[in-house]
């Protein structure tokens, strides 16, 4: 793989849709049907409230981040959800997180958000460690319903 300076990171583009589903996939296996992954994120490009990160080793991709920004009138300004991070195990202790988080906090800064949000399970040690790294901090309890497929 090499090393970090090996990996560039970059906003995706069309034709790394297939390879964002596959890493999808690896993320969350059998979540989701590869060619809902793709009208999905097809679709999600176009919003101009989202972005997306990839990150490359040569011509393959070994992971990305995915941002989305919105109003909260609440806090009188606009937040951030990291929705994914993902790094390929095959990639990973290679500071391709690291290069991700820096890009995703470039972009947050940018966008002047008020707040950046995460989650993660409380097991993956891994991704708590980067967050915090990056000045992210434990404030509060996500809790989800899933709905019907």
């Amino acid at each position: 793989m090499g090393t970090p300076m090996s990996i560039k990171v970059r906003h995706a583009r069309a034709p790394d849709i297939k390879g964002l589903a596959a890493l999808a996939d690896k993320l969350m296996p059998r979540e989701a049907k590869a060619s809902d992954r793709i009208r999905t994120l097809t679709q999600s490009l176009r919003k101009p409230n989202y972005c997306i990160y990839v990150a490359k080793a040569g011509e393959r991709l070994v992971g990305f981040v995915d941002l989305w920004a919105f109003p909260d009138f609440a806090h009188g300004g606009r937040m951030g959800i990291i929705q994914s991070l993902f790094v390929d195990r095959r990639a990973r202790r290679r500071g391709v997180g690291d290069l991700l988080m820096k890009q995703v906090m470039r972009r947050a800064r940018q966008l002047k958000l008020r707040e950046l949000h995460v989650w993660t399970s409380f097991e993956n040690r891994a991704a708590i460690s980067l967050y915090r790294k990056h000045g992210l901090t434990k404030r509060s309890l996500l809790l989800e319903r899933e709905f019907d497929k």
